[in-house]
């Protein structure tokens, strides 16, 4: 039976579920708040369902470790929405989290996604819960499959708990790495108005918000009314010196003085002095003999080509030493372009839940949300118009008529192929519109049941997005084409003239418009599912009743992207394009839940309960299989409690890891090529290998991105099996308000669905000690001589997904909580920390086959051994004071980059390690019944992010592109909120 039949039966009775899953308390205080919070009265204090369990309880002491944000550490700290409170979290903020800093950049769920990854797993290992349901992904372009937390309204939720370990066994599928769980308020006593800005200091990334929540509360329940909007605007490069001013970032070795900046400074005798990741243009080169042209500044023409002179090749200054830096701008156009995207958000947020005194007493529950996301990503790039058939046009002339015949109206000023290098606009816009509606009943069954519960769950999602912006067509640019083959009877010369001394100094909107147009892509996602469980108590033993919780998923879901008509013609010129992906799937799963207290009351043993879960799945696009997970929560005595859990988990590949439909993107020869200057490698395989290939010890790489295809894996693909475990101790001693949690966990994921990376295949292919080798076969390079522009390089990669071997992360999570009232005022204190030991991953039963010479990447860039945040807060009276902080440890890419090496010929020292970040934050409230407002600092020393030299991570000017690091900068905020 599929899910769409299940839901419409539930839809006809307009059944609407109590939170199946979700604890339904709301709020804060527990003696063991580390775990979970308390509910927020004593009716609701009887039993409830907490995160991570299916059985309802009436302690909340979880067999597995629960970290638990609430809405007023969130508030305290300034944040503005809901994706900064989860991915600043100690278990998500180690690992690189995509959001509004990756625009320009291919990612799964498209420009202006904010996603989460725990564990370093990756967003579709982390499952997304909204009071227990599972809503269903948004985004835009072929890649969608994880939630977006964009959609999630900051104004209603009261808390966040994050399960962190695997539990599929209780939540399906995706639940890999752990649980979010984001628990809303459930009623609303009096009308609220809320109002917050922030504004960094040095300007750029300035964000507002409004939202207003209002509550309806009657003797059987309550209904929620709520809308927000926020506002960010952009940070562009040019706002921060650390982004705005690119250096390649080396030393001399011995004497440690800069080295980049006298060799490759653009900008010698400014205070700039930027010498690397500029877009280089302004820029005419000989195909042939690889000369470069520039434009004369003050119009004298050196050589033959007039208003004109050649461009010193080498190092960047003429034998003279006086520097030739006007073929390459900077500041006025690349500094444009959005270190964090601009972006606008409206949401409208809907909830009921009703008593009624039917068959035992029913609970019914409603949610609706919608959510409208505007993303805008301004950036630019280059565009290589080329003469591409130099044989059918007579010496001299660069263009052609429809017909073939030579165009004598359009001269080329070059006796030779040129290639032009100018600079163009890379902007985007990104609209996701996003539904989620979901409703059910909770009751009991009466009778001899009276002791059993029953709940239906019925939830349908659907998220709708555009994405477009003006592309250049290779219809509509003539002979101009990247690849250099010219199309018959496409040729058209257009009006304005490229080669004049004067068109490359800068950008011109007119030739821009006569070989662009507005492209648009579609992207629909849909998702529905419907849950039916039952629990209660089977029997009792001396220590208690034995529980038992049955229960029947079935959900199905689809996706469907249809790109632009000229992306999926291939007319899209050097912007990534995409064919159609289109494809759906369901499953059916069964799960069960037992615990069995074993023994309580008795010395060592203030009670013994072992939990046990299971659950069986059939996947029309995989097949079936099954999940299990086992439990110990042992209180020794009532300050010292002992846990473990061990179990696996499984996640089915996405839609999109199925069906994606082919995807071009670029990536930098740089980036991707061992085999660039390979002479000068401390790596004796790649040395061999390269050689092997016929390339060059001083091989510089060709001028072009290579050409990055991947698609998806249907046929192919397997399912991915995970294993976990935990053990926990958890001291909360009586001589002390102290909470202590020390949990180590361990998982291990199999038959990892990903795709290589193209430095990965590359690194595969010359990196092992097997040459050629099945890496080799995912690659090309231009076989060229003639072109020395091209030559070598690295043309095309494949790039697919399939199964590799393994992912391993293993450490350990410290929670400490410390809450006391002394005669000057109550204060708290509360440290989360991360503790990766090792972060483990194996393309292949080797790792020695992708040319590393470890597999284990934990203290990477991106990958922090150590991550941590917390807060002091005191309060007295109406007055609160905090200071919260947030730590990432130093990490180092010593293994893919060599910290001492060459640079243009003699020797040097690259940075290669990312020191620690340590950032504080200062705030102020004043609160009484009526109204609260909050003033401070984010980032109050505005600590910088770390540098690094070019060549050792994907950079965002100097600094690591990994998500962790604050890009703003100091920043004031204030929070005004009104009751009425």
């Amino acid at each position: 039976m599929t899910t769409s039949l299940l839901l419409s039966g539930v839809a006809a009775s307009t059944l609407l579920l109590a939170p199946a899953y979700a604890q339904e308390a709301e709020t804060t205080t527990a003696p063991e708040a580390i775990e979970a919070p308390a509910a927020e009265d004593s009716k609701r204090m009887e039993r409830v369902v907490v995160t991570g369990s299916l059985l309802r309880r009436d302690e909340f002491s979880s067999t597995s470790p629960i970290q638990v944000i609430t809405a007023e550490v969130a508030t305290l700290e300034g944040l503005v929405d809901t994706a900064e409170i989860i991915q600043g979290s100690s278990v998500a903020a180690g690992s690189v989290q995509l959001n509004n800093q990756f625009g320009g950049f291919v990612v799964e769920g498209g420009t202006g996604i904010n996603s989460v990854s725990l564990r370093g797993l990756g967003a579709n290992r982390s499952l997304v819960l909204m009071n227990g349901r599972r809503p269903g992904p948004a985004g835009t372009r072929g890649q969608v499959g994880s939630f977006d937390l964009n959609v999630l309204p900051s104004s209603v939720i009261t808390r966040v708990d994050i399960l962190k370990d695997g539990a599929s066994s209780i939540y399906g599928s995706d639940a890999v790495a752990g649980v979010v769980n984001v628990i809303t308020r459930t009623s609303i006593d009096r009308p609220e108005l809320t109002v917050q800005y922030n504004q960094p200091v040095e300007g750029g990334g300035e964000s507002f918000v409004i939202d207003g929540a209002y509550g309806l509360n009657f003797d059987t329940g309550n209904i929620v009314l709520a809308g927000q909007y926020t506002k960010r605007k952009d940070l562009s490069l040019a706002d921060r010196d650390y982004l705005s001013c690119p250096q390649d970032y080396v030393f001399d070795p011995d004497t440690g003085a800069r080295i980049d900046r006298e060799d490759r400074s653009i900008h010698a005798g400014t205070n700039l002095s930027c010498s690397s990741g500029n877009l280089y243009h302004n820029t005419i080169i000989d195909a042939f003999t690889g000369e470069r042209y520039i434009p004369s500044p003050d119009g004298v023409t050196v050589g033959g080509l007039e208003g004109y002179r050649p461009r010193a090749n080498g190092r960047y200054d003429d034998p003279d030493g006086v520097a030739f830096y006007e073929d390459v701008i900077n500041s006025e156009y690349a500094n444009t372009a959005d270190a964090i995207n601009a972006q606008d958000v409206f949401t409208l947020y809907g909830s009921s839940n009703f008593d009624f005194n039917i068959l035992g007493g029913i609970t019914w529950d409603t949610e609706l949300l919608y959510s409208s996301r505007k993303t805008k990503s301004e950036g630019w790039r280059q565009f290589f118009p080329r003469i591409s058939d130099a044989s059918l046009v007579p010496f001299g002339l660069g263009y052609t008529n429809a017909d073939g015949t030579p165009d004598t109206t359009y001269t080329n000023p070059f006796a030779s192929l040129v290639q032009p290098v100018l600079i163009a606009p890379s902007n985007s816009e990104i609209n996701v519109d996003y539904y989620h509606f979901a409703t059910g009943l909770d009751g009991t069954f009466g009778g001899f049941l009276s002791d059993w519960n029953w709940s239906l769950d019925a939830v349908t999602s659907k998220s709708e997005g555009t994405y477009g912006g003006d592309s250049i067509l290779i219809s509509k640019s003539g002979d101009w084409n990247h690849s250099g083959a010219r199309g018959a009877g496409t040729a058209v010369a257009p009006t304005y003239d490229i080669f004049a001394p004067g068109a490359l100094f800068g950008y011109d909107q007119s030739w821009y418009d006569e070989v662009s147009e507005y492209q648009e892509g579609k992207t629909t996602y849909e998702q529905s599912m419907f849950t039916a469980v039952a629990a209660g108590p089977i029997f009792e033993l001396p220590a208690g009743d034995v529980g038992l919780a049955v229960g029947i998923e079935a959900r199905e879901f689809s996706i469907d992207d249809q790109p632009s008509e000229a992306s999926i013609n291939g007319d899209l010129w050097g912007s990534s394009s995409a064919l159609v992906t289109q494809g759906d799937d369901d499953v059916v799963e069964y799960f069960a839940e037992l615990e069995v207290p074993i023994l309580k009351g008795v010395p060592a043993f203030e009670e013994l309960t072992v939990n046990a879960s299971a659950r069986s799945f059939n996947y029309a696009s995989y097949g079936t299989g099954d999940v299990w997970k086992a439990g110990l929560n042992w209180q020794i005595i009532p300050s010292l409690r002992v846990r473990g859990s061990k179990g696996t988990s499984y996640r089915a590949p996405a839609l999109y890891e199925l069906y994606l439909g082919n995807q071009t993107s670029f990536a930098a020869q740089r980036s991707i090529d061992p085999c660039i200057d390979w002479g000068d490698s401390t790596n004796a395989n790649i040395r061999a290998n390269c050689a092997a290939d016929g390339i060059p010890e001083d091989f510089a790489g060709s001028g072009s991105s290579a050409l990055v295809t991947s698609g998806g894996g249907a046929g192919n693909l397997e399912a991915e099996t995970s294993e976990s475990e935990t053990i926990g101790v958890i001291f909360t001693p009586t001589f002390a308000d102290l909470s202590i949690a020390i949990d180590y966990f361990s998982i291990e994921v199999n038959d990892q669905v990903s795709r290589l990376g193209s430095a990965s295949i590359l690194g595969g292919c010359y990196g092992s000690e097997n040459f050629p080798n099945a890496f080799c076969d995912l690659f090309t390079r231009t076989n060229n001589p003639s072109d020395a522009l091209e030559h070598l390089g690295v043309e095309t990669v494949t790039d697919s997904f399939l199964n590799v071997n393994q992912q391993k992360t293993s450490g350990f999570d410290y929670t400490i909580r410390y809450n006391h009232d002394f005669d000057f005022g109550g204060m708290i204190v509360e440290v989360q920390a991360t503790q990766t030991i090792d972060d483990i991953s194996l393309l292949f039963d080797s790792n020695a086959e992708s040319g590393f010479d470890t597999d284990d990447f934990s203290g990477t860039i991106g990958d922090p051994e150590w991550v941590a945040n917390g807060r002091v807060s005191l309060q007295r009276g109406d007055w609160t004071y905090s200071w919260l902080f947030d730590y990432i440890h130093e990490t180092s890419n010593a293994i893919y980059a060599d910290e001492f090496s060459t640079y243009f010929g003699r020797d040097a020292r690259y940075v290669v390690d990312a020191d620690a970040s340590l950032t504080h934050d200062l705030t102020v409230r004043y609160q009484n019944d009526d109204w609260s407002i909050i003033g401070g600092f984010q980032n109050i020393t505005d600590e910088e992010p770390p540098y690094i030299s070019t060549g050792v991570a994907t950079r965002r000017g100097n600094i690591p592109l990994v998500g962790g690091y604050d890009l703003r900068g100091r920043t004031a905020f204030v929070t005004v909120n009104r009751k009425f």
